[in-house]
This record gives structure tokens, C-alpha cells and sequence, in this order.
């Protein structure tokens, strides 16, 4: 019969094995506490730095670490351009454009951006300046706000609570003209340039041809056609084009606050032309004061028809009585909706405002 096998390296062997395995089972659990430890101190950083929204009311956005409030989430609320008057002397030469007020009383332990949106839309990258309340002076803040891509909104850096006043630069600057009183932009706007359209249809406002480009243009009937055309002088020389867009290309447009999303356009050749002379040379209805000017872009594939305005004294009960025409216009049929009056974000883009009523601010309701 074989020998057998001592007991005492069985069981030497045996308790080797098992003062390896506990071994590896302890550095196991260590490690394994020590990647918990780790992750869960990971997470709380995170937490720390993880932007959130803090506070939103009335086209306001408090966003930043939630660790950086020293007390209770803010209240955020608009502050009036007639509020901020009463509350301290207001810049000298500065265009009031916004107002917020931020609750609390204790610093931040971080910097937070307040998102506003604003009245109008300005420049993309456009910077202004931002003033806060201390005690009955307005004082300005080093950090000023920036006019996103998205050109209704602007952000601010800010460390503390309190009155805050949002500012145009001076490039925008309050003038009196035609009777009114109005916020024009004195920089540099961008001129139009028309880069080889592909033309599909040009002539005379009764051509057949041109009719029916126009109602194709239009998605309408030619009795449509024929009422759009009327607004364009074709005497002489003078022919209407179709265009298609094959390049972008800016132009402006005059309006008022009760028509400021339309079809009717001009080309920008260095002048903005006063609300009155703007209802001369286009013809302009009664219901469209030419106080407000909007720079927009037209995209690429935009179908747009290019003439001379007419003469729309004939019909004195829609048009101003002095609306003699004149003045180079396009008429985009595409791109905007009616009801309700939107830009077709496929065809077009506002790019800034560039001329309004002062008062018109006073008026918005966040």
C-alpha cells in the first residue's frame, strides 16, 4: 500500500493557502475602499464645480456652483429704467438697455454669471458695460457683459448681490429726429452686396412670365401676383427681377413696433434714412412709422423680388399720403410667417437692431 502523506504537511499546506488567500482578500478590500474613497471625493468635486441654474425669473438666469451661495437661492427680478433713475444718477451719456435686481446680502465664494435677455437684438461679441447700485451711486463693474451668438441675450460676470444696470457703448447714442426721439447705432454696419443671384424671371410688371414667377415664388394664384407687383415702378428702363440667393447678403428693414417681423426690405448703402424719408422712397402703409431699422442676414436659397417702389399715393386710405416711392426694395415672400409674424430661421436672421424709440423699452413687460 502507498505511504501515507504526513498530516502535518497537509495541514501546514493548507493553513499557507489560507493565510495567502486572507491576505489578498484584505488588500482587496482595501483597495477597493480606497476607489471609493477616491470616487466619492471625485463626486464631490464635480459637485462643486457643476454650473446649474441657481435662480430664473423675469428674462433673468443666475447660473454657477450651488457651493458659491452663502444663503438661500436669490430672487431674481427686472429693474426699470425709471426705477433705476430714482434709485441713483444715472451714467452720463450711457443708453440704458437692462435692469436686474439680485437678492441677498453675503459675497459669493465664486463668480456667477447672470444671463439677461434682452429688448433688442444687438451685434453678436457686442460688449456692455454694467453698472451696480452703491448706496445712491452707480458704479461700474469691471467685467462687462457680452452679447452672445444667440444676439437676444447677454451674460455678466457678478460676486455679490444687488441693483445692476446694463448699458449700451457709445457707439449707440439718443438723437431727436423727424419728431421723435430714438436709439441709433453709429458704427460700422456692414453694406449690402448682391453676389451673382440666379435669376428666374425678369421684366415688366404685366409680362406673363414675371407673373407667374412671382406667384411660384409665392406659393399664390396670379391675382396675388399681380396685387404684389403693384407695388413696384417699372416705367423707362425699370424691370423687376426673381432672384434666388446663391450668396448671403445683409439687408435692413424699417418698421415699428407693431410690424417689425415682415417681408419688405432694402439695401444698406451707407444710410439709414429718416422715419419720413423712409415712408417716401417705400411706400411705406400707415401703420408702419419707420422709427425702428433691423439689419438681418438672408441665407443662401432665399427667393426674394428685387425692383423700384411705386408711387402708392393712389391709395391714400393704407398709405401715408406722401409715400411717392422711389427707393430700391425686395420682397421676400418666404421668409417670414403670418399669423402668427416669425422669421423663417431657414431663409433669414436678424442680426442687431439698429435704430428704435427710446420710450419703446419703458414699455416691455419681463
Amino acid at each position: 500500500m502507498p505511504a501515507a502523506v504526513p498530516e502535518t504537511t497537509t495541514t501546514g499546506g493548507s493553513s499557507a493557502r489560507d493565510a495567502w488567500l486572507a491576505c489578498i482578500t484584505r488588500l482587496s478590500v482595501v483597495v477597493l475602499l480606497a476607489f471609493v474613497a477616491l470616487a466619492a471625493l471625485t463626486a464631490r468635486a464635480d459637485a462643486s464645480g457643476q454650473i446649474t441654474v441657481l435662480a430664473a425669473d423675469d428674462g433673468l438666469q443666475l447660473l454657477g456652483p450651488l457651493q458659491a451661495l452663502p444663503e438661500a437661492a436669490p430672487e431674481l427680478d427686472d429693474l426699470s429704467r425709471v426705477a433705476a433713475r430714482r434709485l441713483g444718477r444715472m451714467p452720463a451719456g450711457r443708453v440704458f438697455l437692462r435692469g436686474a435686481v439680485v437678492s441677498g446680502r453675503e459675497k459669493y465664494a465664486a463668480r456667477l454669471t447672470l444671463v439677461m435677455s434682452l429688448p433688442k437684438a444687438l451685434f453678436a461679441g457686442t460688449r456692455l458695460t454694467v453698472y451696480r447700485l452703491n448706496g445712491r451711486v452707480w458704479r461700474r463693474i469691471a467685467r462687462p457683459a457680452v452679447v452672445g451668438l444667440r444676439n437676444t441675450t447677454a451674460a455678466a460676470t457678478i460676486t455679490r448681490p444687488g441693483r445692476y444696470a446694463v448699458f449700451l457703448g457709445p457707439m449707440w447714442r439718443t438723437i431727436r429726429q423727424d419728431g421723435y426721439r430714438l436709439v441709433r447705432f453709429f458704427g460700422r454696419i456692414p453694406w449690402t452686396v448682391l453676389r451673382k443671384p440666379a435669376v428666374l424671371a425678369s421684366g415688366k410688371t404685366g409680362d406673363p412670365a414675371l407673373i407667374a414667377a412671382v406667384a411660384r415664388a409665392g406659393g399664390r394664384d396670379e391675382e396675388w401676383a399681380r396685387s404684389t407687383l403693384r407695388s413696384y415702378d417699372t416705367s423707362g428702363d425699370r424691370t423687376v427681377r426673381v432672384i434666388r440667393l446663391r450668396r448671403p447678403m445683409v439687408l435692413v428693414r424699417d418698421s415699428s413696433d407693431t410690424s417689425s417681423v415682415g417681408r419688405w426690405f432694402s439695401p444698406y448703402r451707407g444710410t439709414l434714412y429718416t422715419p419720413i424719408r423712409a415712408r417716401i422712397l417705400f411706400g411705406l402703409p400707415r401703420d408702419n412709422l419707420a422709427t425702428s431699422v433691423t439689419l438681418h442676414r438672408l441665407k443662401r436659397g432665399a427667393v426674394l423680388i428685387q425692383g423700384t417702389c411705386a408711387d402708392m399715393t393712389w391709395d391714400p386710405v393704407h398709405y401715408w399720403p406722401y409715400a411717392t416711392g422711389g427707393g430700391r426694395q425686395l420682397f421676400g415672400p418666404k421668409v417670414s410667417t403670418y399669423p402668427p409674424p416669425v422669421y423663417d430661421g431657414r431663409f433669414i436672421e436678424t442680426v442687431s437692431d439698429l435704430r428704435w424709440e427710446a420710450s419703446e423699452l419703458d414699455a416691455v413687460v419681463w
